[in-house]
């Protein structure tokens, strides 16, 4: 008799700690699946915040790009998925080689979406900051010296003059290529200056050589 009441003690023992090893999973994986949905949330929350500034409603038909809807750069069957993904704000540039491929698309021969990543480009010069600012200067300077003209027309329609010195400021930072001598600002400007009058017509020389200078200045701003 006290065998088969210690059986059955066991087995009542046994059940109980089956059911309070359950309840526990169960638990934990509440646990883990709210954490996963607040982390989403919360990476949601952060992705969108950097487009704050952009008077973006991610409408394609009503949102514009130098004269033309949205729709005309991300219906383009050759426009690339991660600006299109950062239209919408599911790509926020970082400190990655995601981003220098990304912003590495202004200078692209395409004339029909050069403007919607030129646009991508000078959105990435406002917000960066920290090891972000490292990575428009180069592509910056690429396009400037490629597309001249362009370049002008773009940051004359910003009659604010900001995104003139956010330009010339983030190439000052970052827009060394690997054979610059950073100690010699003016042989800079003499390539830069050089590589820009090729691409342009002679009636913008003294623009170019103020915008060089004001890019690679004497006495450079980061040790300002």
């Amino acid at each position: 008799m006290k065998i088969y009441f210690l059986i059955f003690l066991s087995f009542i023992l046994f059940s109980c700690s089956k059911k309070t090893d359950s309840d526990s999973k169960t638990l934990e994986s509440k646990t883990l699946d709210s954490t996963v949905k607040k982390s989403a949330e919360l990476r949601t929350s952060v992705s969108d915040s950097y487009q704050a500034g952009f008077h973006l409603t991610h409408n394609i038909e009503v949102d514009s790009i130098d004269g033309k809807p949205v729709k005309f750069y991300i219906e383009n069957k050759n426009c690339d998925s991660l600006a299109i993904a950062f239209y919408y704000g599911k790509y926020r540039p970082t400190d990655d080689n995601l981003t220098e491929n990304l912003l590495a698309l202004s200078s692209t021969n395409d004339k029909n979406l050069r403007p919607f990543y030129r646009w991508i480009l000078d959105k990435t010069i406002e917000i960066s900051d920290g090891a972000l600012a490292e990575y428009p200067g180069i592509p910056a300077r690429k396009y400037a010296e490629k597309f001249p003209e362009e370049l002008f027309n773009f940051l004359d329609s910003d009659t604010s003059k900001t995104r003139y010195s956010n330009w010339t400021d983030i190439i000052s930072y970052s827009g060394f290529y690997e054979n610059d001598d950073y100690n010699k600002p003016k042989l800079i400007r003499t390539k830069m200056e050089a590589e820009m009058i090729k691409n342009s017509s002679t009636k913008l020389q003294n623009r170019i050589a103020k915008f060089t200078s004001d890019c690679f200045p004497d006495v450079n701003k980061i040790d300002q």
